[in-house]
């Protein structure tokens, strides 16, 4: 299986390698592969995928019984049966939680609208489902003040939300980066954007606020899936569209740049800030994801998602290269912050405040 793909060969860990791994690996590839490549494939196809993947847990929770202190950790939008399954057998159940739900999908919906795009909605019962989640888990986990307040804006209870970030530790230690006295014609501002080019991460965002910055010594790297077809325009400013690469290839996009840009609408976490920083590059992103970025320190945080905030950030990186050295340096230890010790650390506490929960509900 490691030698068949680049993209789940990334994923190996030999620290696993002698874990018990219950999977249901290959029907998961064949439906998913199918969904990429059925024209009109939708919500329903992924409603249906994670019905399947829910069955397939909750009938291995119930084999299980509980050990002292047992917590169960379930992924949204399929895990209704599996936490179901998982406190029948004497587990905490913990519910994580990956985006902002509903608040994010009709927030999403209007950017699309706005754009001229169809906007396809999640059915009914997907949501039905969530809320049964929401309702079935001691404790919900999300990774972000936002999720979480995109979640009570939503009727969840805020004494059952917890947040814990997402961890990240890269495989070499980086260096800050070095930058030049002055950005030019020859040397001009690189700013990396990696991951799904998007109208929720900000794709529309980001290719506005280029066009405003036609002129200025500014290069764009997009890295990632096109989803909006911007690379056969040919009207923006300096952008290269790179495309989708494994995930052990992106360390090399992260050491070229000088800046990474995230205007996201919504994001559970969004991963790719923590691994830009962890690569020593100071990152400007939307306060609509995890709180990572210390704003004037190891990056900028944008005050709204506007294509003229974007550029009025971009103006500043450029005219102050000596500001971004050290807001490199600071992004590394900022990093450290979210290593796999520090993270596991809260996880913990929220496993045994679910423990407590799980306890009471079972006395009462």
């Amino acid at each position: 299986m490691r030698a068949a793909s680049p993209r789940l060969a990334a994923r190996y860990s030999a620290r696993l390698e002698s874990a018990r791994v219950l999977a249901d690996t290959l029907p998961s590839i064949a439906s998913r592969g199918v969904a990429r490549l059925t024209p009109g494939a939708n919500w329903s196809g992924l409603h249906a995928d994670n019905l399947r993947f829910d069955r397939f847990a909750a009938a291995r929770l119930q084999s299980m019984r509980a050990p002292t202190g047992g917590v169960a950790i379930c992924y949204s939008y399929a895990a209704a049966q599996s936490l179901r399954a998982a406190r029948s057998r004497g587990f905490a159940a913990i519910l994580n939680q990956i985006d902002g739900g509903p608040q994010e999908a009709a927030l999403i919906s209007a950017l699309a609208q706005n754009d001229g795009a169809r906007a396809d909605a999640p059915p009914e019962a997907y949501w039905r489902r969530w809320r049964e989640e929401c309702e079935t888990a001691d404790i919900i986990l999300v990774n972000s003040a936002w999720a979480r307040d995109c979640l009570t804006a939503e009727g969840v209870p805020r004494e059952k939300l917890a947040v814990a970030p997402l961890m990240y530790r890269a495989e070499t230690p980086s260096a800050a980066l070095r930058y030049p006295e002055r950005f030019d014609a020859d040397q001009p501002l690189i700013v990396l954007f990696l991951g799904a080019f998007s109208l929720r991460k900000g794709a529309r965002t980001l290719l506005e606020a280029a066009a405003m910055l036609r002129g200025e010594p500014i290069r764009f790297l997009v890295v990632g899936r096109d989803e909006l077809g911007a690379a056969a325009q040919k009207d923006y400013a300096d952008i290269r569209f790179l495309g989708e690469v494994p995930r052990d290839e992106t360390s090399g996009f992260y050491r070229k740049a000088h800046v990474f840009v995230l205007p996201t609408h919504s994001d559970g976490f969004a991963l790719t800030q923590l691994e830009a920083q962890a690569h020593g590059l100071p990152a400007i992103v939307s306060r609509r994801c995890g709180d990572i970025v210390l704003d004037g320190a190891s990056g900028l945080l944008l005050p709204d998602q506007s294509a003229a905030s974007l550029r009025d950030a971009l103006l500043w990186a450029l005219r102050h290269p000596q500001r971004l050295a050290a807001m490199s340096d600071r992004a590394i230890s900022r990093a450290a912050d979210f290593t796999p010790e520090a993270v596991i650390a809260q996880l913990r506490e929220i496993g045994r405040e679910a423990l407590r929960r799980r306890a009471a509900a079972a006395g009462a």
